[in-house]
């Protein structure tokens, strides 16, 4: 039988068996539904009422205050009413009365019912500051009126970026932070379900039926490909979802690197995955038992964990900086550093293309050497094998 017909009834088998198993169909339900969530509370929460406050003035209020109080509200996305109180006793009943919310005395004092308010705090400090410069500006000869609307804005204020970018500020940043986090997940996830999915065959000895009939390297193959396809169908599920829901509730806007970003992450989940994944692989046949799938398991994760954390702390601060460059030719980190940097718009084509050659190169040699591991473990049982065990045991098998 050719090779590529093995790979594809491998791989279908793999699908098939993912696509009948309750728990890949529940696990894929709940990550959309949390996702759907969390996008319907932010939401919720960005359309929340500005905050409204009413502030009671005792006696006559300084001139300008009026004026003053617009533009501190406005500076705050609040909303600000006021009304006359006579004196201090009744502004002490409206508070607690629950009728207003602070009170301004005749001598400049803020009277409130308990501190904590930060933002209306922080409003009348504003508004009381703004008005002194007024009633200073009046002194000097200048008319109130004329003094409050020099405190208001000439226009709308207009940003242009000199490389014609209209990405929201920020964007860029939740982009490549999101990148970052779902590769991490995907990749491990689908790499801990290659090893699972070794053992397995391994403990119910199905995998002897299988490799009397499919070669061990085509078997790792199609194995490998079969799982990473819905790795990959499921990866492209909940960008498309949540991209499209967050731009639909009015989140966010998607920056002008988000294609790019989203085009580059899935060339760079394949390779990322076929480097991780054959490891799983060659992990997962070195045990015979369930119980032992964690400890074949923690170094490659401990590992994957470390990237991810040196992502975060070198490269999502600083992307163009040397320490970033270096950690993105690193085959373990490439494959979330690179999308990292992509949607910060921090990298060249150069470097991207040079990456993937790298990376291309790394996924051939790892490959090459989990293959011999895996065919020297796969079809031993008993007791738990190292990876030295394991490739000599190849090479016996081998004639040598």
């Amino acid at each position: 039988m050719s090779a590529g017909r093995d790979l594809y009834l491998v791989g279908m088998r793999e699908v098939r068996t993912r696509l009948r198993s309750r728990a890949f169909i529940i696990s894929t339900a709940f990550i959309l539904l949390l996702m759907a969530g969390a996008l319907a509370a932010l939401a919720f929460l960005s359309d929340r009422a500005p905050s409204a406050y009413r502030v009671g003035l005792v006696g006559d209020p300084p001139p300008g205050l009026d004026g003053a109080l617009t533009v501190a509200a406005a500076t705050s996305a609040a909303l600000v009413g006021t009304e006359s109180l006579a004196d201090r006793e009744a502004a002490e009943a409206s508070l607690r009365a629950g009728r207003i919310d602070a009170a301004l005395l005749p001598d400049g004092t803020v009277l409130v019912e308990r501190r904590g308010a930060v933002e209306l705090e922080a409003l009348l400090t504003l508004a009381l500051r703004q008005a002194g410069f007024i009633a200073r500006l009046a002194e000097a000869g200048i008319d109130p009126q004329e003094a409050a609307g020099l405190l208001l804005p000439a226009g709308r204020v207009r940003f242009e970026a000199l490389d014609g970018g209209d990405d929201p500020g920020g964007a860029g940043v939740a982009v490549a932070t999101a990148g970052v986090v779902v590769l991490f997940v995907v990749i491990s996830s689908y790499g801990q379900w290659v090893l699972t999915g070794v053992l397995e065959e391994k403990a119910n000895r199905v995998v002897e039926l299988v490799v009397a009939a499919v070669p061990v390297r085509r078997l790792l193959a199609g194995k490998v490909a079969g799982i990473g396809l819905l790795g990959l169908a499921q990866l492209l599920l909940l960008i498309g979802v949540s991209l499209g829901a967050g731009v639909s509730l009015g989140l966010f806007a998607l920056p002008r690197t988000a294609p790019a970003t989203a085009a580059w992450g899935v060339a760079w989940f394949l390779l990322g995955y076929a480097f991780y994944a054959v490891v799983f692989a060659a992990a997962g046949s070195l045990v015979s038992r369930q119980e032992d799938a964690q400890a074949a398991a923690m170094p490659i994760a401990l590992g994957a964990l470390a990237v991810y954390l040196a992502v975060f702390i070198v490269v999502l601060p600083a992307p163009e900086s040397v320490g970033a460059r270096v950690l993105s030719f690193l085959p373990p980190a490439a494959p979330i550093a690179f999308p990292a940097r992509i949607a910060l718009d921090a990298v060249d084509l150069w470097e991207i293309l040079l990456g993937m050659a790298v990376m291309a190169a790394a996924v051939y040699g790892v490959v090459r050497l989990a293959a011999r591991v895996y065919a020297g473990a796969l079809l031993s049982g008993g007791a738990r094998l190292g990876w030295r065990q394991a490739w000599r045991a190849a090479r016996h098998m081998a004639g040598g």
